[in-house]
This record gives C-alpha cells, sequence and structure tokens, in this order.
C-alpha cells in the first residue's frame, strides 16, 4: 500500500539506518564514492515498485547499489553511466556468477599468487609494467611489479570465462588502490606525505587474497539470495555505457520505477568520480579514449550566461547571492543543473505514466549559500509534468564522504560538507 502524502516534506530517522550494514550481499565488493546504503534501494523499492516485477532504471548507477537490490526485489533494471570503473563494478556486483565455478577458479589465482608470494623475486624482473602518466608517483615499484603479476595471473587463467574475468579484475582493482601512494579515505587523489611514504610497504598479495576471499563469500550470499526469487535466471541486469543526457537506448515509457542517487554537483568541487577511479581506470585499460571523467560528467561545460529556463525560483534565488560574490563560480553551478534538466527530459520520456522517480539527494553549499537542491528538483521536474509527492529527510551517518571539503576550491578553506539527503519521492504524470 503506497502511502497517500501529497506536497509533504518531513524528517523521519528510520531512514537513517545507523547501526545497519551497509556491505550486505555484493554491496561492499569495492569502495565507491557516495554510495547509496542498500537499504534505502530496498525500502524505496518495496514501497514505490509495482508488486509484480517490473523494470528499474538507474541513469547515475554508479557501482549499481541500487541494480543489486533492484535484483534481489524480483526487477529486471537498466543502469547508466559514463564512469567506464562504476558500470564494470555494477555489472560485477549484480550479476549472477556460480559460486562452485567461481571457487575454482579463484584456487588457481590463488595458487599462482601465492607461489609468487614465496619465491621472492619470482618472475618480477621479467614483467612488463604498464604505461601511464604518474604511475611511480601514484605507486612504489615493487608494488607496482606485483599488481602486474597478479594482473597476468587474472587475465591467463579467466581468459576463458568474461564473468570471472570480471570479478576478478574488480578485487584487483580494490587492491590496488588499497596499495597506492593515497591518503586513506579521500576520493579525491591526494598523495600520501613523504615521511609516511618512506616507511609504506604494503604486502600486495596478502591484501589481494584477503579481498578475494571476501569478495568470494558476498558473491556466493548474493547468489544465494537470488535463488530465493521466483524465477531468478529469468531476470536482467543491462548496464549502458551512455549519457543520461542524451537519448538512451531504452524504449519510451517502458520503467516502471526510477531509483537513483544523481550527482551532487559538478565533480570539481563535489565528488571527484573521475579522480577516484583514475588509477584503476588506467591499470584496467577502460579509459582508452582518455576522456576527462569529471568534465564529461553533470555540470562538466560551464555555461556563458545565467540566464535560464528552467523555471526553478530556489534556484534563481541561490545563484544571484552566489554571483554576487563570484559571477563565474554562479555560472558553473548553473551548468550542473542545465545537464540535469536534460537527465529529467529523457527519465520523462522512458517512464510509464504514473510510475515513482524516487532520488536521493544533497543540498551543497557554495560560497556559504547552501543550495536546496530538493526543491530545485521538484520545480524543475514541474515543468515536465513530474509531480512532487513527498520529501523524506534523513541523517548521513555513514555514507563514504569527507567531513571537511573545500567549497570556494581554496586550499585549506574547508566547510562542512552535507549532513543530510533529501529523499525526493516524485510522479510521472
Amino acid at each position: 500500500m503506497k502511502k497517500k502524502i501529497i506536497n509533504k516534506i518531513y524528517e523521519d530517522t528510520s531512514w537513517d539506518f545507523r547501526t545497519e550494514d551497509t556491505k550486505t550481499t555484493s554491496q561492499g565488493i569495492h569502495n565507491y564514492p557516495a554510495m547509496m546504503i542498500p537499504q534505502i534501494a530496498r525500502r524505496l523499492i518495496e514501497l514505490y515498485a509495482p508488486k509484480k516485477g517490473g523494470i528499474l532504471l538507474d541513469p547515475f548507477c554508479g557501482s549499481g547499489s541500487s541494480l543489486v537490490e533492484a535484483r534481489l526485489q524480483g526487477l529486471n533494471s537498466y543502469g547508466v553511466d559514463i564512469n567506464p570503473l562504476a558500470r564494470l563494478i555494477a555489472k560485477v556486483k549484480s550479476a549472477l556468477i556460480e559460486p562452485e565455478l567461481l571457487d575454482e577458479y579463484i584456487k588457481k589465482v590463488k595458487s599462482e599468487v601465492i607461489n609468487a608470494e614465496f619465491n621472492n623475486g619470482f618472475n618480477l624482473s621479467k614483467i612488463e609494467i604498464p604505461k601511464f602518466n604518474g604511475l611511480e608517483f601514484w605507486f612504489k615499484k615493487d608494488v607496482i611489479k606485483r599488481l602486474q603479476l597478479i594482473k597476468s595471473i587474472i587475465l591467463k587463467i579467466s581468459n576463458n570465462s568474461p564473468d570471472i574475468k570480471d570479478f576478478l579484475l574488480v578485487t584487483f582493482s580494490h587492491t590496488l588502490r588499497d596499495c597506492s601512494n593515497t591518503r586513506n579515505g579521500e576520493f579525491k587523489l591526494y598523495r600520501m606525505p613523504e615521511e609516511k611514504l618512506l616507511n609504506y610497504s604494503p604486502d600486495v598479495y596478502k591484501r589481494f587474497i584477503g579481498k578475494l576471499e571476501y569478495n568470494y563469500e558476498a558473491i556466493k550470499n548474493f547468489y544465494t539470495e537470488c535463488k530465493k526469487i521466483k524465477n531468478y535466471n529469468a531476470l536482467w541486469v543491462k548496464i549502458l555505457d551512455e549519457d543520461t543526457r542524451r537519448k538512451i537506448s531504452i524504449p519510451d515509457e517502458s520503467v516502471d520505477i526510477i531509483l537513483t542517487s544523481p550527482p551532487y554537483g559538478d565533480s570539481r568541487t563535489t565528488v571527484a568520480y573521475g579522480q577516484y577511479t583514475k588509477l584503476s581506470s588506467e591499470w584496467l585499460g577502460l579509459n582508452n579514449n582518455k576522456k576527462d571523467i569529471d568534465k564529461i560528467s553533470l555540470g562538466g561545460q560551464i555555461v556563458n550566461s545565467l540566464e535560464n529556463q528552467l523555471g526553478s525560483e530556489s534556484l534563481n534565488i541561490s545563484l544571484k547571492h552566489i554571483a554576487e560574490q563570484d559571477e563565474k563560480r554562479a555560472r558553473e553551478v548553473l551548468s550542473f543543473y542545465i545537464d540535469l534538466d536534460k537527465c529529467l527530459a529523457e527519465i520523462k520520456r522512458v517512464m510509464k505514466p504514473k510510475g515513482y522517480i524516487c532520488m536521493v539527494v544533497g543540498n551543497r553549499t557554495v560560497k556559504g549559500i547552501q543550495i536546496p537542491t530538493d526543491k530545485v528538483l521538484v520545480e524543475i521536474s514541474n515543468k515536465h509534468g513530474i509531480l512532487h509527492k513527498e520529501t523524506v529527510i534523513r541523517n548521513i551517518p555513514n555514507k563514504r564522504m569527507p567531513s571537511k571539503n573545500s567549497p570556494t576550491n581554496v586550499k585549506g578553506k574547508l566547510s562542512s560538507t552535507m549532513v543530510k539527503e533529501y529523499i525526493v519521492i516524485l510522479m510521472n504524470q
């Protein structure tokens, strides 16, 4: 029974899930910035998705949290993202990989890695290291060789099984970031201080095997839970290398529910997804066209004027106050919402009438001005014939976000980041 609450905004701490395990089933196989916690996705699907199956779309799917929960709730799903590492993680998290087969491959990989570990210098002198800018800045030389040896073992052993290979490469990706010279807990690329690097010597093989074992149990758990769903083998997940600002390859009026957490703002000053995934993408050869992910993300291209047809009074008030301090910064902010408006037009096209659109957003601060993205979203959606039903405000206890950031983009000038999220429920007309 869906709630019949019209145009209501309220706080509800039951959505905080403060003490819950947010890495259930396959959700914890790879870190990713600002992931939607599975409990939110699960509850939104229970409240707003059709009771007898249907199709879910996440137009900014990231690492695929919503796609995992869709499959567990018996829904088919589409995920769209421009970031190649995000798509790879999402594919593995939401795939049905037979545990016994996976275990066979893992045993082979572990055997070769352990053999390398106990044969000091084993083949390391013959390892061809990858070539990309900054490799030796971000990784120590011995770490580079050991990582590349692991990668070569993965490719040799899993060459004939794409799903197994992708699983192993996702585990490798998680390992390489953990063994890099980057500071812990950051989603932007910052190098450790020199004094810490002097004594930094990560055990590459041990860390990889530890993540391999953890990820195996996670995938096995996901597979076991999926088997409880009727016709589980018939369900599908399609992950699209497309851009929701443009026409995506999904038919008109075919989607039952949208469930997503769009970016908080442009990647340069909020969550730098491109920076976070850069090292893994280089190692795995995922970004061969050398696109700057942050520049092609929402708001990556700055508009020349503050004039707009978005129809959001809340946004225009915020832009006015920001422009009084920094007109260029205001145009950067506007660029993001213009791109978000293009996405809403495409969402409108693919949605069935009366379908629900559930968006989890945060209200960022720019130049000391908090932008009410939850209200802006409602106002922009209205012009597309998408109506507001309710907004739930939750606290953010667990999300992978820093406690401070630099909204002014000035080094050393920090402000508190978002501590609340807004779950905006809309309905297509």
